[in-house]
């Protein structure tokens, strides 16, 4: 078995630890993510499954969709969550990330 992936990142001067449920589980989970079309994920239930197993603060609340700020959710957690199961969140991301949104 390969040995898990984790990562701390920043989000907002937060730092939470991410925790990857392996490859398996993310091909299976993934699966009841996409659309009938197959083309796109349906963010509910991956931002769910995210804040529920892979998204643990270091201090504070645990996040979930009702309770996070829709401002994050919308240009931070979606992208987070999706390039970080993909393994393609670089270690110690922090958010804003200025490259990544395209700021200068």
């Amino acid at each position: 078995m390969a040995d898990s992936i984790t990562n701390t990142i920043e989000v907002n001067g937060k730092k939470y630890k991410l925790q990857h449920p392996g490859n398996r589980e993310w091909m299976r989970v993934k699966k009841t993510m996409y659309s009938v079309s197959g083309d796109s994920i349906d963010m509910e239930p991956l931002l769910d499954y995210f804040f529920e197993h892979c998204c643990f603060p270091e201090g504070g609340q645990k996040l979930t969709l009702d309770n996070v700020s829709i401002k994050e959710l919308e240009e931070a957690w979606a992208s987070i969550a999706l390039r970080f199961l993909r393994g393609e969140l670089e270690a110690g991301y922090k958010y804003p990330d200025k490259k990544f949104f395209g700021r200068k």
